[in-house]
C-alpha cells in the first residue's frame, strides 16, 4: 500500500475509534468569533512551550477590556463551541464550552479561538482577573464537564514608579544602529531634564518593573529594575520605553545612568550608560 494511502487509512481508523453516535442539536454560539488556530498578534506565548501544561485553556484580555479571548485545545473535527460567559465576582467569569454532537472525531490536540464581550463593567481594575472554564465533552453524549481554571493576561505584577511604560521608542529617539544585537539598555533626557526615558529589551508584553530611581550625584543616578513576572511572555526581543520622572538634584553637565536589572533567581544584570540629550 502507497505511504500516502495508509496515511489516509490511519487517519481515518483514529477518527473511527475516537468516537461513536452523537445526540443532540448543535450548541449555539455567544462568541464574537470563533475559529481554528492561535492568534499570531496573542499577547501570551502559546503553551505548549510549557512543559506542565496539559492541554487547559488559556486567556487574555483585551488592552480595553472590552473582551476577553479563550484559547481551548482539543479535537479539530469537533471543535468546542462557547455557548455562555457570566459574571461570578469582580474578579472572575464563568465560560461554558460545549461539543457539538458528532459521529467520529480526530484524536488530536488543536487550538480554537473564541473572543467574547466582557460582561459589562467587568475587568476594568487591576486584577488579577480569572475565568473558570467549562468545557463538556459531549460529542457523544453527555459526559461530566472539567473545569479549568484560566488566569488572563495581563496578570497582576509589581507595580513600577515609571509615570509611563511604552511598547517600543517614542518618535524623537533614534536607536543606535547595533542597538537590538546589543540589546543593552540605553538612556535619553526628556523636555527640560525634568524625566528621563530608560529603554529596556525583552518580551514586549512582559517588560521588568521599575522600583526605584535615586540620585548618587549632580552627575549620576541609579535605577533598579525588579525581576520579570513568573508568566508566559511572548518569544519576541523588542524595546520598551520607561519614563521616569527625575530627582533634583542632577546639574546640567554630562550624566551617567547605573542600570540594576535583577532576574528571578537572585542574581542581577548591572550596567553604567551614558544618558543622551
Amino acid at each position: 500500500m502507497p505511504s500516502r494511502t495508509r496515511g489516509i487509512a490511519a487517519l481515518t481508523l483514529v477518527a473511527v475509534l475516537s468516537g461513536c453516535a452523537g445526540t443532540g442539536g448543535a450548541p449555539t454560539s455567544v462568541a464574537l468569533s470563533e475559529e481554528q488556530g492561535f492568534p499570531a498578534d496573542a499577547p501570551i506565548v502559546e503553551p505548549f512551550f510549557d512543559e506542565t501544561w496539559s492541554g487547559e485553556p488559556v486567556g487574555w484580555l483585551a488592552d480595553d477590556r472590552a473582551t476577553l479571548t479563550i484559547v481551548s485545545y482539543g479535537s479539530s473535527s469537533c471543535p468546542f463551541v462557547a455557548t455562555s460567559i457570566s459574571e461570578v465576582d469582580e474578579s472572575t467569569v464563568a465560560i461554558e464550552l460545549r461539543q457539538a454532537p458528532a459521529e467520529a472525531c480526530t484524536d488530536d490536540l488543536a487550538p480554537r479561538t473564541h473572543v467574547l464581550e466582557t460582561p459589562e463593567g467587568w475587568g476594568q481594575g487591576e486584577g488579577p482577573y480569572v475565568a473558570s472554564v467549562s468545557r463538556s465533552l459531549d460529542a457523544f453524549g453527555d459526559v461530566e464537564a472539567v473545569t479549568s481554571t484560566v488566569e488572563l493576561w495581563p496578570i497582576a505584577t509589581e507595580p513600577s514608579i515609571a509615570l509611563e511604560t511604552i511598547r517600543g521608542v517614542p518618535d524623537d529617539i533614534t536607536l543606535p544602529d547595533d542597538a537590538l544585537e546589543r540589546g543593552e539598555p540605553l538612556a535619553y533626557w526628556g523636555a527640560d531634564r525634568s524625566t528621563v526615558r530608560v529603554i529596556t529589551w525583552g518580551s514586549s508584553s512582559c517588560p521588568p518593573p521599575a522600583r526605584s530611581l535615586e540620585l548618587v550625584s549632580a552627575t549620576e543616578l541609579a535605577i533598579t529594575f525588579g525581576p520579570l513576572p513568573s508568566i508566559a511572555c511572548t518569544a519576541d526581543f523588542a524595546p520598551t520605553t520607561h519614563v521616569l520622572e527625575v530627582p533634583e538634584g542632577v546639574g546640567d553637565d554630562s550624566a551617567t545612568l547605573a542600570v540594576r536589572i535583577e532576574q528571578r533567581d537572585g542574581s542581577a544584570q548591572e550596567f553604567s550608560i551614558p544618558i543622551a540629550d
